[in-house]
C-alpha cells in the first residue's frame, strides 16, 4: 500500500526523569495505518533494503511533521526526540537554515530548545560538514542526543567535536546487564565517562524490574522501554508506569543503603581487629621478624584473601600473607609498586585528608577474578597496611 498523510502518523514513548519523576520527553515513532485500520510500526520499512533514499525521507518527513503538529495541538512542554538520519542531512551542508524540522518548529511556534536530534552511533561517521549541520541544530536551540552509544565506541573524536548532550546506550547492553558482570561494569563505564565530561545518559529498552534497577544503580538520568511506557498516540493520555519507576528508586536506595552498612560494618570491624593487634604488638612493622607478626594477624582475621605492607610511595615491603587450604602461605610480591592501584589512590587520598583507615571500592582481583575490597590502615606515616577481602565476606559475625 501506498504510504502517505492519510496513513502515516506518528507515536510517542515516554521518557522519564530520575530528577523529577516525570516525563521528560517522548521519542517519535513512525506508524502506519494499514487497509484493516491495524496500527504497524515503520521500523521494517525504514530498515528495507529495497526502500530508496528518496522513498524514506519521504516518509519520515510525514511522521516528523504529524509529531511536531500533534505536539501544538495538545500544548505539550516536555522535550520531543526525533530521530535523523546523516544521509539526509547532506543537502543541507551548504544551507542548514533551510532544515525542514527547523522551519517547521518556527512554523508551529515551537521552541528549538523543546526538540532533541537523534542520530545512531552506528552512523556516527560524521563528515566536518555533518558536524556543522548539527552544530547548526545546536546553535539553533536543540539538543542533540547519541543512539546505541557504546556499540561502536571508536569516535571519540567526532564525539569531542560534537559534543552531544545525551547519549542512548545501546539496549542490547542493558538487556545482557542482567545476567552478565562485565555488561554490567561497561554500562557503569560508559555513564562514569558521560558524567565526567558532561553528557546526560538516557537508559533505554527497559523491559524487566532488575534491568530497571541496574541502570539506576549507575547514575543515568533518563529511562525508556516497555516496563515504564508503551509508544502511545497520544502525549496528553499517555499511560505511564510511575509505580514500577518509584518502587526501582526505592529498591535501588535500600541496596546501596545497606551495601553502605555492612562495608561500614566491615571497616569497622577490621579497625578493632589490627587496633587491638597493634595494641598487643606496637611497633611490630618496624621489627626485624615481622613476617611472625604478620602471619599471626592474618591468622586473626578469616575474611582477609590476603594481607601485606607497603611504603607511602607504593612499594610492597612484605610478601603477601595469604589464605589458601586453611593455612597462611607467603607469596613474594616485595619490590612490586602499586601507587598505579585505585585502591592505592583511594589510600592515599584518605592519609592525606587525615584520614587512618578506609575501604576501596569493590572491583575485581586480577589473581583470583573474584570481587574484592581492600582494607587500608595507616601504621604510621610510612608503613601502610593493606588487606584483600572477598566481597561475598561482607556479612560480618
Amino acid at each position: 500500500m501506498e504510504l502517505s498523510e492519510n496513513n502515516v502518523i506518528a507515536y510517542f514513548q515516554p521518557i522519564l526523569s530520575a530528577d523529577s519523576n516525570t516525563v521528560y520527553s517522548y521519542e517519535v515513532l513512525g506508524r502506519f495505518i494499514d487497509s484493516d485500520g491495524n496500527i504497524k510500526s515503520l521500523g521494517p520499512f525504514f530498515c528495507d533494503p529495497n526502500i530508496t533514499h528518496e522513498e524514506a525521507l519521504r516518509v519520515d518527513r510525514i511522521v516528523r511533521r504529524y509529531a511536531l503538529k500533534k505536539y501544538v495541538e495538545e500544548k505539550r512542554t516536555e522535550n520531543l526526540f526525533i530521530n535523523i538520519r546523516l544521509a539526509w542531512i547532506d543537502k543541507y551542508t551548504d544551507n542548514p537554515e533551510e532544515l525542514p524540522t527547523i522551519r517547521w518548529a518556527h512554523e508551529f511556534g515551537i521552541d528549538p530548545d523543546r526538540i532533541v536530534i537523534e542520530i545512531t552511533e552506528e552512523e556516527f561517521n560524521a563528515s566536518d560538514e555533518h558536524i556543522n549541520v548539527l552544530t547548526f541544530y545546536k546553535k539553533a536551540g536543540c539538543h542533540i542526543a547519541l543512539d546505541d552509544y557504546g556499540r561502536n565506541a571508536n569516535n571519540l573524536e567526532r564525539l569531542a567535536l560534537l559534543q552531544p548532550d545525551i547519549i542512548k546506550l545501546d539496549i542490547d547492553y542493558i538487556h545482557k546487564s542482567e545476567s552478565s558482570y562485565h555488561y554490567r561494569e561497561y554500562i557503569k563505564h560508559l555513564a562514569a565517562f558521560a558524567e565526567a565530561v558532561g553528557i546526560e545518559v538516557l537508559y533505554e529498552g527497559i523491559e524487566t524490574q532488575r534491568q530497571l534497577e541496574i541502570c539506576m544503580n549507575t547514575r543515568g538520568r533518563f529511562y525508556q522501554g516497555f516496563l515504564i511506557a508503551h509508544p502511545q498516540a497520544s502525549m496528553s493520555e499517555a499511560v505511564v508506569n510511575y509505580n514500577v519507576f518509584s518502587a526501582s528508586t526505592e529498591a535501588a536506595y535500600n541496596v546501596l543503603h545497606k551495601k553502605i552498612i555492612q562495608t561500614d560494618l566491615l571497616k569497622s570491624y577490621l579497625d578493632s581487629k589490627v587496633g587491638v593487634f597493634l595494641i598487643d604488638n606496637p611497633l611490630f612493622f618496624r621489627k626485624e621478624h615481622k613476617d611472625m607478626y604478620l602471619t599471626e594477624l592474618c591468622s586473626e582475621l578469616p575474611e582477609v584473601v590476603r594481607i601485606y605492607l607497603c611504603d607511602r610511595q607504593g612499594n610492597q615491603i612484605t610478601p603477601n600473607f595469604e589464605w589458601h587450604l586453611g593455612n597462611v602461605t607467603l607469596c613474594d610480591y616485595r619490590g612490586k609498586n602499586w601507587a598505579w592501584r585505585g585502591f592505592f589512590r583511594e589510600a592515599l587520598e584518605t592519609f592525606i585528608a587525615g584520614g587512618k583507615s578506609c575501604l576501596s571500592s569493590a572491583y575485581r582481583d586480577f589473581t583470583t577474578k573474584k570481587r574484592v575490597f581492600t582494607y587500608f590502615h595507616a601504621l604510621d606515616d610510612d608503613v601502610f597496611l593493606f588487606a584483600d577481602i572477598n566481597r561475598i565476606q561482607l556479612q560480618i559475625r
